[in-house]
């Protein structure tokens, strides 16, 4: 898996359920084609990634979100699911 794809991981699991809904529904149109955007090389899609990533922990540093600690979603994805 790509650094950029490693960097998610925390972030999208920070997300609430209807967030990764969100996600999981825009990443199954690119892949459909569904989407009116022109298809991205596999360089392309990495780099919007990044971009992606980029804002999200400028986000988080600047205040605008706020992350989860890993061990209270757990225990969160523990109660709801065993």
């Amino acid at each position: 898996m790509s650094e950029a794809a490693e960097k998610l991981k925390p972030l999208l699991a920070a997300l609430t359920a209807d967030e990764r809904a969100e996600v999981a529904d825009y990443l199954h149109e690119l892949d459909d084609g569904d989407s009116d955007d022109e298809t991205l090389t596999p360089e392309e899609w990495e780099a919007a990634w990044v971009e992606e990533i980029n804002r999200r922990i400028a986000d988080g540093r600047s205040g605008k979100t706020v992350a989860m600690p890993a061990d209270e979603f757990m225990q969160r994805m523990k109660e709801k699911y065993g």
